[in-house]
């Protein structure tokens, strides 16, 4: 349920059904009361009874008098007689019940949406509905009223409400403060993870796709660990929550926030997801607890002197081993376009006894500079205890390579690497539907992957890749294994763009196939996946395929890797 208020308005429904049953309760008392042991007057009355307004009680009559007052009238003498105050008194008992009532028949109807609440919301309708009709709410109207009957009636309503309570969502206990991670690449949730480790206890953890208002209110204290994608874009798994929080009405909350800001300065946009994040939280009403924190390509100080600020909030005094790495032995490293000196592509094979991966995800590669930042690099694989990673070898402007391409780039059969696997869960290929993979340069590497899991599996819903270089006769990576999973039938359709040997960029080849590729997309289910830098490349590709699918699909069928 969205609404805060009214979650917790349904909590009280039994409770507010207690009062209203103790003010009806009161007034049948009361009633009985007075008519079977209140003082009598035995007064002669001579006007005529069916002239005036009465009701039954108890098999007693009660009529109203000229002038509005309430007398008990019995073989033609009047008995008690109500005051004035009495009579105000049980008229209003009566009015707020009914008032009460109808709010809380009102807040059923809304409830009974969520399926959560259905069978306790539907109960209390009906409890409700049940003392709504009892005739004390007509005494006005020559209603009957019947005390026993009465109470099996509030007796009945608040039995069957406590036993719909029983069908309430059981509240878990839960920690003291959360930890929430949006992550694009599956960094920021590793991070998360890393640092849930150390504070399990006192911590729980939470993708950011699984939040609502509901549950940040829950927690004394809320952590984020978020990256920023694009242009200063949310990650995809962000996106729901927070066009949710963009809409919540600001309200002040004692729930305490930090965001834990992951992106990298050589970008224009470093860190702007998390900066928005935070300002957002604190629009809508939320307490900032620590300063918004800037990482810098995963910098293990940065994240450890902001854990230490919430370590002591906390009250933790472990610090986290933050990043994990396993050794890894090179098998094999060829170099795939040795004529192409200033952009060298290599195949780099790694082993290690039991590693596990999923297609799509990602190996981070520690530079032998321990004080070096991490790279990450798509696995090119698909196979138990092997990794092939597609390296290419950066060159700075300033002419040096960069370190952890140029590290690999240069391994030997023996040497070994520390590295680890980062789970990508963004990209992880959709089973039972086609594929469009879309790649430049070494984004072709998770297509590998991709092709090679459709080739171990039962899976052979069709695939079409498109593929852009510079240069046919240098640049053709992978080329036998493109071949061999088109004769398996496994690549239905492959593309392939050669900017400099034909002067074709993959953009051009979108649109050429622009009305195959929404077909695909719109009446096979078709997903598509682009990898590659998403300078040119990225940007002229997102461009054109905004243009060809319809904006349902470009939401939830379009998944990117972009660096």
């Amino acid at each position: 349920m969205s609404s805060t208020w009214l979650t917790k308005a349904v909590l009280q429904f039994e409770r507010v059904l207690w009062l209203v049953s103790s003010g009806m309760l009161f007034v049948l008392g009361y009633l009985w009361g007075v008519l079977e042991f209140g003082m009598s007057h035995p007064l002669s009355f001579m006007a005529s009874l069916e002239s005036l307004s009465s009701f039954e009680f108890a098999e007693q009559s009660v009529h109203q008098l000229p002038g509005g007052i309430w007398a008990h009238i019995s073989e033609g003498e009047v008995g008690y007689v109500f005051t004035r105050t009495e009579q105000l008194f049980i008229s209003t008992v009566i009015f707020f019940c009914q008032v009460i009532l109808a709010i809380i028949m009102m807040l059923c109807l809304i409830t009974l949406r969520d399926k959560s609440y259905r069978i306790y919301s539907g109960v209390v309708l009906y409890a409700s509905g049940l003392l709504m009709v009892s005739p004390l709410y007509s005494l006005y109207e020559s209603g009957t009223v019947l005390p026993w009957w009465e109470l099996v009636r509030v007796a009945g309503a608040l039995l069957c409400v406590r036993w719909a309570a029983k069908s309430l969502p059981t509240p878990q206990p839960h920690s003291q403060a959360l930890i929430v991670y949006a992550s694009q690449t599956g960094s920021a949730k590793y991070l998360a993870q890393r640092l849930h480790d150390t504070a399990h206890a006192l911590m729980d953890i939470a993708c950011v796709s699984t939040l609502t208002e509901h549950t940040l209110q829950r927690y004394q204290r809320v952590f984020f660990v978020v990256s920023t994608y694009g242009q200063g874009e949310a990650p995809d798994s962000a996106r729901r929550f927070v066009t949710t929080l963009q809409e919540a009405n600001s309200a002040a909350s004692q729930t305490q926030f930090s965001v834990l800001a992951l992106g990298d300065r050589n970008y224009q946009t470093f860190c702007a997801f998390g900066h928005y994040l935070s300002e957002l939280l604190e629009q809508k009403g939320y307490q900032r607890a620590i300063p918004t924190t800037e990482i810098d390509r995963m910098d293990p100080q940065g994240v450890a002197h902001w854990w230490q600020q919430v370590g002591e909030l906390l009250g933790i005094h472990t610090a986290p081993e933050l990043f994990e790495y396993d050794d890894y032995t090179v098998v094999a490293n060829e170099c795939l376009n040795p004529e192409q000196t200033h952009r060298l592509a290599h195949r780099v094979t790694l082993f290690r006894a039991d590693v596990r991966y999923e297609a799509g995800d990602l190996l981070a590669v520690q530079p032998e500079q321990k004080d070096e930042h991490e790279r990450l690099y798509s696995i090119a694989s698909y196979q138990d205890n092997t990794i092939e990673l597609l390296v290419r070898q950066h060159i700075r402007a300033d002419g040096t390579i960069g370190l952890v391409s140029g590290m690999l780039s240069q391994l030997t059969p023996g040497d070994r690497v520390l590295a680890s696997v980062r789970e990508h869960t963004t990209f992880h290929p959709k089973t039972t539907v086609p594929w469009i993979m879309i790649g430049a340069g070494t984004g072709l590497a998770p297509f590998i992957s991709f092709l090679k899991k459709r080739q171990t599996g039962q899976d052979n819903a069709p695939c079409w890749l498109f593929f852009g270089e510079q240069y046919l006769e240098h640049d053709d990576y992978f080329a036998k294994e493109l071949t061999e999973f088109q004769k398996q039938g496994i690549l239905t359709r492959l593309d392939r763009a050669w900017s400099r040997s034909d002067g074709v960029y993959v953009p051009d080849l979108l649109q050429q196939s622009h009305k195959a590729i929404r077909q695909w997309v719109v009446e096979q289910g078709a997903h598509v996946y682009v990898c590659g830098s998403r300078a040119g490349f990225g940007e002229s590709v997102l461009a054109t395929l905004q243009n060809i699918l319809p904006e349902p699909q470009w939401q939830l069928q379009l998944h990117t890797d972009l660096y």
